[in-house]
């Protein structure tokens, strides 16, 4: 019954689905009502103005996906009986909430009392302290709603603080229609020793460059190495040079914005951390590198990155700044040229989703010879063109340059 009424709630309210969906544990559900979840995601993802999901399109999205006859009378008659419930969606989702959080209460009593170690004990504080403040603020997330708006607001607020930003190389940024805007979300993803970070430092290089200030929260590489690669490229020399004339370096990078660069180490972090360092510092740009090590309370690592993504895009559209966020390609990747969304590792679905604009880096054999990579665009909301294009990279100063 509990999960008749959880499903029935969903169909229901849009907003029941939304904060059920952010502690959802699959295993809770049957077959069927992982199914049904998994449609009603995408339901609702697909419409962002949906209120509540029409029952009729969930059956036939479901009849598509199984072909079997029989499974159709069975999602026909539980789709029937669950629109017909009578239900609080919200009630039932706080309670949905309440349970978990006495469930993940419980495990954490255990592990203190047990003396378990920092990394057993810190993801199930992160995840009560969630859950206790969805239950403390159940109306916490914000909707804007326009009707009628009007057209000159419209372009006014587009360039309003600064206008579109721009991201560099320029032939990345021609294709990108000019920059982003604040509150979107892009999402740089490569395999291992291809260049992520280069791109990262080179884009802040831009980002200061707008005068922009630009907060990168880092947890992958220490910090005094990302500190350099930022002023190599700002001063525009390699790095024995900057070791051989650090005042000269540390002129050029500040003539180049350096000053307005906040670098944050994590180890590893979590959103709550990245949020409250944006609200500290108000930053125009904020780089997240990488979301596969953040904490966010899930052990299914393919939600955890899934959940990482929604949560610094929900930071950037909270606080008004564009997000940048580092994750891995998958094994698929190696020696290729040109990536999409299906090479983004362990979460080829739940990340996209999450993305305005998503940058592949490839890079082939020859690709390295030639001090080359290729920029690929799987998903472009900002300018509609999925085109794949080389560029050049100069690895001493962490350039990144059009061909």
């Amino acid at each position: 019954m509990a999960e008749r009424r959880l499903l029935a709630s969903c169909i229901k309210s849009r907003g029941a689905f939304d904060t059920i969906e952010q502690f959802l544990d699959r295993s809770d559900f049957t077959e069927q009502g992982q199914l049904l979840l998994q449609q009603l995601h995408k339901f609702y993802e697909r419409d962002p103005k949906a209120d509540v999901a029409d029952p009729e399109l969930i059956l036939s999205a479901i009849c598509r996906e199984l072909p079997n006859p029989k499974h159709h009378v069975v999602f026909k008659d539980m789709l029937a009986s669950l629109a017909g419930m009578e239900v609080s969606p919200e009630n039932a989702a706080a309670d949905y909430v309440a349970v978990k959080r006495e469930k993940v209460g419980n495990k954490l009593a255990s592990a203190l009392a047990a003396g378990r170690p920092p990394d057993v004990v810190g993801p199930l504080v992160e995840k009560y302290q969630e859950l206790l403040e969805s239950e403390l603020n159940p109306k916490q997330k914000e909707t804007q709603v326009l009707v009628g708006a009007s057209v000159m607001d419209l372009v006014a607020a587009r360039n309003r603080d600064g206008g579109l930003i721009r991201l560099f190389p320029n032939s990345l940024n021609e294709r990108l229609d000019g920059g982003l805007l604040r509150g979107h979300h892009v999402v740089i993803f490569a395999r291992p020793e291809v260049g992520k970070t280069t791109f990262v430092v080179n884009s802040n290089r831009g980002f200061l460059r707008q005068q922009l200030k630009v907060l990168y929260c880092g947890n992958e590489d220490p910090i005094e190495d990302v500190v350099l690669r930022h002023v190599s490229c700002l001063a525009d020399m390699t790095k024995h040079e900057v070791i051989d004339d650090p005042e000269g370096a540390d002129r050029l990078a500040r003539e180049n914005g350096y000053d307005n660069l906040v670098l944050a180490s994590m180890t590893p972090g979590s959103p709550k951390e990245i949020e409250a360092l944006v609200v500290e510092h108000k930053p125009d740009v904020l780089v997240v590198d990488q979301l596969r090590n953040l904490m966010v309370g899930e052990e299914n690592f393919t939600r955890q990155l899934e959940r990482a993504a929604q949560a610094v895009r929900a930071i950037g559209k909270k606080h008004n700044c564009l997000v940048l966020s580092v994750t891995q390609a998958g094994d698929s990747a190696s020696g290729k040229s040109i990536l999409d969304m299906g090479d983004v590792d362990s979460s080829n679905t739940g990340i996209p989703a999450q993305a305005d604009v998503m940058i592949g880096i490839g890079m082939s054999r020859d690709d390295e010879l030639q001090g080359r990579r290729v920029l690929s665009l799987p998903k472009n909301k900002a300018g509609g063109n999925h085109d794949s294009f080389p560029v050049r990279v100069d690895l001493t100063k962490s350039r990144v340059l059009s061909s």
